[in-house]
């Protein structure tokens, strides 16, 4: 899975316009029973209108039956084509207006499923809500919330992920990098990646320490300053932007690089994804060089 440059797609399957109380998916909420996590949009009828999208655990009654999901949107949502086996995905709205409501089911527990939900907004900026839901109390409870900042150029994705070999439980990620290198002020870019597990006991998300998804870096080069790995990714670009996609990161934080230098590099979550992308750039500029470390 290649994290970095990750678009939503913009053919969109044809699909009945929102209606006030409109039913778009149901999710499965429990292994022992036939309670289902529903997706609603409510509110709308019209063109101009606003949908709200709701979040009902079937069956259920009182306060906490239902909850709202940050981000409303437009008149007329269409379902986009499956891009993965886990995720379904919703969008309206032109330019700034666009939103897109993409839902993951992950396995909490043994018996309990939860919906990791991400709302994505905006056209030149683009930015993102991402959400856990979980049942709680006989309703529906946001259990866990990972925005971004909204503060610049930032990209961020989140998903579930096997816990262990053999087991049906499973964690979720959140996998972030904001995009502020800069060489006046010597800073670099940041990325990070945290997981978590769910705490069935406490009833809430945890962070989760050990079992962690692996990342690896494709790295065209390493330097001393973050200047000098500026100047190297864009010297390497060319016309064709051989670079393109690659950061700029310290390499400190990353435990099993030397640390005190700063990297060119590109994070993928399979050692043959970044060994490609290693071989991309070295085909498009062959003056690049690199190699592929897990971190």
């Amino acid at each position: 899975m290649l994290f970095l440059g990750v678009a939503v797609p913009r053919t969109l399957s044809a699909a009945p316009p929102a209606q006030d109380g409109l039913e778009l998916k149901r999710f499965k909420a429990s292994e022992k029973t036939d309670a289902m996590y529903v997706l609603r949009a409510t509110g709308c009828r019209k063109a101009g209108d606003t949908c709200q999208l709701e979040l009902e655990l079937s069956g259920a009654s009182g306060e906490q039956r239902k909850v709202k999901l940050p981000d409303g949107m437009a008149h007329g949502l269409q379902q986009e084509p499956r891009t993965a086996a886990s995720s379904e995905s919703w969008t309206s709205g032109e330019e700034e207006r666009n939103v897109t409501t993409s839902v993951q089911p992950v396995r909490l527990t043994s018996e309990a499923w939860g919906l990791l939900v991400t709302q994505q907004s905006g056209f030149e900026h683009v930015h993102r809500r991402h959400r856990l839901y979980a049942v709680k109390d006989g309703g529906v409870t946001e259990a866990w919330n990972g925005d971004e900042n909204f503060a610049g150029p930032e990209q961020s994705f989140v998903g579930p992920y096997p816990l262990t070999p053999g087991s049906p439980v499973e964690g979720f990620f959140r996998e972030y990098a904001f995009l502020s290198a800069d060489a006046e002020s010597g800073e670099p870019d940041q990325w990070k990646l945290d997981a978590y597990r769910w705490d069935a006991a406490g009833r809430k998300a945890v962070k989760e320490l050990q079992h962690r998804p692996g990342r690896y870096a494709a790295i065209i080069g390493s330097f001393k300053t973050v200047q000098e790995a500026m100047a190297y990714r864009d010297g390497a670009q060319q016309d064709q932007g051989c670079a393109a996609g690659f950061l700029v990161l310290a390499s400190t934080p990353l435990k099993r690089l030397t640390p005190g230098l700063f990297i060119v590099t590109r994070i993928h979550a399979g050692k043959k994804a970044a060994e490609a992308a290693v071989q991309t750039a070295r085909t498009c500029n062959p003056k690049i060089s690199g190699y592929v470390k897990a971190l």
